[in-house]
């Protein structure tokens, strides 16, 4: 108990020390006196939630679908419930970690299905929505032209979506083929250092799935316009706070390659932190010029959004679990 503490104190640490860090940068410009406060920007605001909270949702549905394929009733309520309040705990400094177990214990306890279906759920439908956003920001960072950005960020994060979608192709196509009579793929799993274990279990949990392929393409296909609504909403969001901003394609490259600094695994500040550092690589489509600290509050309007759609999913939780009827 004491050393998950301990990390997440940690975590949390480095959190405010990097939003500290970019709020002095932020100072130091004008991102804060270019502002901008308008009937227009709020329109702007209130679409950028409205989208997220779209995607969110889409998000949920997906994975009960997922959940359904390995012969589990959950009802769309329950999934929607257990869902908002894993994202709530996403967002938490136990990071994705402290969310999905939350929706692993209470799906299996709800359907009465064995820990690892449980766990393969969320571990699928993780990984698809992973591999959707950076295959989505691959294409079009090579379809806009990103790629040939001589930006040491913008050939590093280029690298990373490059990296990360053969990672993510990889591990799906782990799934998908057959099954070996001798279980090779656990074996394989198993043998690796430090996270052998914990792999294995995973790869045992997520074969599930293995003959599954078209749910799994069902929900890549969904996961695609999931990301897009993302990608709208960290339009609007910008749209709002400041005029001028770069184009709705450059934001779905924005979002996608600043999710690359997400897999640093703090829950909250990497994101911020590459999206400020990627904004002024879009001065040259924009009818502005954007420096240190534009694509930091952007960034944090998108985690603010992401806090407003979670307290609203927390309320939904408790309305629905007070009402009997609306657990069936």
């Amino acid at each position: 108990m004491f050393k998950k503490l301990f990390v997440a104190a940690v975590k949390l640490s480095l959190v405010i020390a990097l939003f500290y860090f970019m709020f002095e940068r932020a100072l130091q410009g004008s991102a804060f006196s270019e502002l901008r406060v308008d009937a227009r920007g709020l329109a702007f605001l209130a679409l950028g939630f409205l989208f997220n909270l779209g995607a969110t949702t889409i998000t949920l549905v997906r994975w009960r679908g997922l959940v359904q394929a390995l012969d589990a009733q959950l009802s769309l309520t329950d999934a929607l419930r257990y869902g908002f309040l894993g994202f709530a705990f996403n967002l938490s400094p136990l990071g994705v970690v402290g969310g999905d177990a939350t929706k692993i214990v209470l799906v299996a306890k709800k359907t009465s299905i064995s820990a690892d279906a449980a766990t393969a759920s969320v571990v699928i439908d993780r990984f698809i929505g992973l591999y959707a956003m950076f295959a989505l920001g691959l294409c079009l960072a090579f379809a806009s032209g990103f790629h040939q950005n001589p930006e040491p960020l913008a050939r590093f994060t280029t690298q990373g979506l490059i990296a990360l979608t053969l990672v993510s192709t990889a591990f799906l196509l782990f799934v998908v083929i057959p099954q070996s009579p001798r279980r090779r793929r656990e074996k394989i799993a198993g043998a690796l250092p430090l996270v052998g274990s914990l792999l294995q279990k995973a790869t045992a949990a997520t074969l599930l799935y293995r003959n599954r392929k078209t749910t799994l393409f069902r929900a890549f296909v969904v996961t695609l316009f999931v990301h897009a609504f993302f990608a709208f909403s960290l339009y609007c969001l910008a749209s709002g706070l400041y005029r001028g901003v770069p184009s709705l394609v450059d934001h779905v490259v924005l979002y996608c390659s600043a999710n690359v600094g997400s897999t640093i695994p703090l829950g909250a500040g990497p994101f911020e932190y590459f999206l400020d550092e990627l904004y002024p690589l879009f001065n040259d489509t924009a009818n502005a010029e954007f420096s240190a600290g534009y694509g930091a509050a952007v960034g944090v309007a998108f985690r603010l959004t992401a806090v407003c759609v979670a307290a609203l999913g927390i309320v939904y939780y408790i309305a629905t679990r007070r009402d009997p009827k609306l657990q069936n």
